[in-house]
């Protein structure tokens, strides 16, 4: 595989469930060649900073990740000619942090008790500190490079619905950064302007839900990595999304694994929160079309399937 081998993967149709009439539309990123969908992040993000003159090959790409991006970043340094650090919480899946170190990079591990926020900002103080000149901070949560990478995405949502002449009345995807749902959210409300979008967050850290209910946020730990770091990044556009929901982790995780089971696709749990949402909106709502993303492979999370990260039931 190269860096051409990232996007374009398939819009499938989920024939084999029941939804109340209407049909289920699923967008393939973990087939992405480092399995994830933050393939498709990363390149954009490399690829616009190489062109901006602000990077170039040599230096040292740096970010925090839950392992995804971390792994997806490696990859595509390692295709592009630079060297990658990852800033990660501990208690990360074994299987990520050796995608990383088998793609030449490297990774620190930062406290548990501040999670996502703590790795960003470890990640930052070191680029600071080691600030001469052959050493970048990529900061995904902090580029809209992140959001922009998603247009393509959409774009390609909309060429495959037209080619079956399908108008979606939802779209519903799991918010981390926010980059992925409002970049593809954009395109969709472009093409489709009576579209829902409906968000997720997890019940156990979820900013934006709490704000639109006046409710009190506080971030706890839980078993959806890649969601609920603690805060809205910037590319969380709340104006593309029109509704926002919660799911549970281990409800998430019961949801990926019987899929697993059932279908053909080896899908992460993040990915179950999706397919929870999207099949109780087709329960209430009869004939309903509906679009959602599979973020990555089940691989990724073998040492981890029973649910439990033992790090963060600790801190509970």
């Amino acid at each position: 595989m190269n860096l051409a081998s990232i996007g374009n993967t398939p819009l499938v149709e989920l024939t084999k469930l029941a939804l109340n009439g209407g049909r289920l539309f699923a967008k393939c990123e973990h087939m992405n060649p480092s399995g994830s969908h933050k393939d498709r992040t990363y390149l954009n993000i490399v690829t616009v900073l190489e062109g901006e003159g602000a990077i170039h090959k040599g230096m040292t790409l740096v970010d925090c990740s839950t392992g995804n991006g971390g792994a997806a970043l490696a990859w595509i340094g390692r295709e592009k000619g630079y060297k990658v650090k990852i800033f990660m919480p501990e208690g990360m899946t074994q299987e990520r942090k050796d995608q990383i170190h088998a793609y030449g990079a490297s990774f620190i591990e930062t406290p548990k008790e501040t999670f996502l926020i703590g790795a960003a900002d470890a990640a930052r103080e070191y680029v600071q500190r080691h600030s001469d000149g052959h050493m970048f901070f990529l900061d995904q949560s902090s580029t809209l490079l992140n959001k922009f990478a998603w247009h393509a995405c959409g774009e390609e949502i909309v060429s495959a619905l037209n080619r079956v002449s399908m108008t979606p009345d939802y779209f519903i995807c799991s918010i981390g950064t926010g980059g992925t749902f409002c970049g593809i959210a954009e395109v969709l409300k472009r093409d489709y302007p009576m579209i829902k979008t409906v968000g997720i967050e997890v019940d156990s850290s979820a900013p934006l839900y709490s704000a639109r209910r006046g409710l009190e946020f506080e971030h706890c730990p839980h078993n959806l990595m890649g969601l609920g770091a603690g805060e809205v990044s910037i590319n969380t556009v709340t104006e593309l999304i029109d509704d926002v929901v919660v799911v549970a982790g281990d409800a998430a995780w019961d949801r990926m694994k019987a899929f697993v089971v059932e279908d053909e696709f080896d899908i992460g749990p993040t990915c179950g929160a999706n397919l929870i949402v999207c099949e109780h909106l087709a329960q209430l709502n009869q004939g309903k079309n509906i679009v959602t993303v599979f973020f990555d492979n089940a691989w990724k999370y073998k040492s981890r399937w029973g649910g439990v990260y033992p790090e963060y039931v600790e801190i509970k």
